[in-house]
């Protein structure tokens, strides 16, 4: 009797354990379906945020150039993009964002909801941005002498050119590419000495100048061998202004000119014969630079080796042109120099656009002579030379690769936009350490 006893009074036990298991099991799986719909709903946020990305990429260049009034068209772009991968993962699109105030945006944030347990929905949130491309070189690098240019040398397709002509190549190369033109360089840089071998081979003027009357002794000429014929000619033609370069004759169709020079310090600079330069640069400014700041931007980018557009995108990146611009970070004037900055270049002050505009194409031009790059010398006006050399390259900062893919895109490099592990030019942006 007492073993009945005690054993009906452990049946409850067995019984309240077994609904305890139960409930586990049951509040496991329920666990379970929910975070798999918490995973879906992720993987979904992460493809839209890429395909917006996408899409933004390939609208970039257009929106730089409209301008904010087309904020809205573009939205509507990158929403169908992104809707259209949400849907394919099984989501719904909930929500698009641009993040940032500036113009142009380089990044979208969206917020996707997928079907979860007992009519719950999961929701994610996912950022994509554009990957600027832009690595240290492979360390080749002279010093030119016998001609006109006497300053530093790096190489492309094997030839020696000044870094400023470089990186401004570098730019046009790869928007060449991007529409299906191959842009190779034959010639860059050529002393006296070559010149002299080149004319005792072909002593007519009209195709070979005598020594120390080439152009290619200054280091800002390049003879471009251009797969394609005709329809390459025809894309420098309507292109080439915007980076800088000019075809210098008629009846050679290969030579083409950098108008900007090699920038203080490295050569004399454009020709004071050269009547189509200065013209042919101030054509490439973009109307939206305000009427006050035109001139002196153009004058500024000339006398250092820059492409107009490219300076005159960076003031617009860093103050809209507000000349009394301060930021949070204490930058200050058009070109957002901090003090320590302004007080290290002489610059008495940062407020006063006729000093700040100089100044801040004397600095951007040192970067591309250090560097031979316009994305490493954009990144080291922003995060500094030492970080752009201790990534080898563009730091993986997102305030870095934001502004550098910003700056490009006003200036019209948007196709050096990518490359690398990113092909694509987009990738997923981690922020405070998380993936959003």
């Amino acid at each position: 009797m007492r073993r009945n006893h005690q054993g009906g009074a452990a049946t409850p036990l067995v019984l309240a354990l077994a609904a305890l298991l139960l409930a586990g099991a049951v509040g496991a799986f329920a666990l379970g379906r929910a975070q798999l719909a918490a995973a879906r709903a992720q993987t979904a946020a992460d493809l839209a945020a890429l395909s917006a990305a996408r899409a933004l990429r390939a609208e970039l260049g257009r929106a730089a150039a409209d301008g904010p009034g087309t904020a809205a068209a573009l939205r509507r772009r990158l929403w169908a993009a992104a809707a259209d991968a949400a849907t394919g993962s099984g989501a719904r699109l909930e929500r698009l964002s641009l993040p940032g105030a500036a113009w142009p945006p380089v990044a979208v944030e969206v917020v996707v909801g997928a079907p979860g347990p007992a009519g719950t929905r999961a929701r994610a949130v996912a950022r994509a941005g554009l990957v600027v491309a832009g690595t240290l070189g492979d360390g080749r690098t002279g010093r030119a002498g016998g001609g006109g240019y006497a300053g530093p040398l790096v190489y492309r397709d094997g030839r020696p050119v000044c870094p400023a002509v470089a990186a401004a190549f570098d730019l046009m190369d790869a928007a060449a590419r991007a529409d299906g033109v191959d842009l190779v360089v034959t010639s860059g840089f050529r002393s006296d000495a070559e010149q002299a071998v080149l004319f005792r081979r072909h002593p007519d003027p009209r195709w070979v100048a005598p020594p120390g009357r080439s152009r290619h002794r200054d280091a800002t000429e390049l003879d471009l061998n251009m797969a394609g014929g005709g329809a390459a000619h025809a894309w420098l033609a309507r292109n080439g202004a915007r980076f800088g370069f000019a075809q210098r004759y008629s009846w050679e169709p290969w030579h083409w000119g950098y108008l900007p020079g090699c920038g203080a310090g490295a050569a004399a600079g454009p020709r004071g014969d050269d009547a189509a330069s200065a013209a042919g640069a101030a054509g490439a400014l973009p109307a939206w630079v305000p009427a006050p700041y035109r001139e002196p931007v153009l004058r500024a980018a000339m006398a250092h080796g820059l492409q107009p557009a490219l300076l005159a995108a960076l003031l617009r990146a860093e103050s809209g042109f507000d000349p009394r611009a301060v930021s949070a970070a204490g930058a200050r004037g058009i070109a957002q120099f901090m003090p320590a900055t302004a007080s290290g270049m002489g610059l008495r002050d940062p407020f006063d656009p006729a000093q700040a505009i100089p100044a801040a194409a004397r600095l951007l031009a040192g970067h591309v002579r250090a560097f031979g790059s316009v994305p490493l010398a954009l990144a080291a006006y922003n995060a500094g030379p030492g970080a752009v050399r201790r990534h080898g390259g563009v730091p993986p900062y997102p305030e870095t690769q934001a502004y550098v893919a910003r700056v490009l895109a006003l200036a019209g490099g948007v196709a050096a936009l990518g490359g690398g592990p990113h092909g694509d030019g987009v990738r997923l942006i981690r922020v405070d350490g998380r993936f959003v």
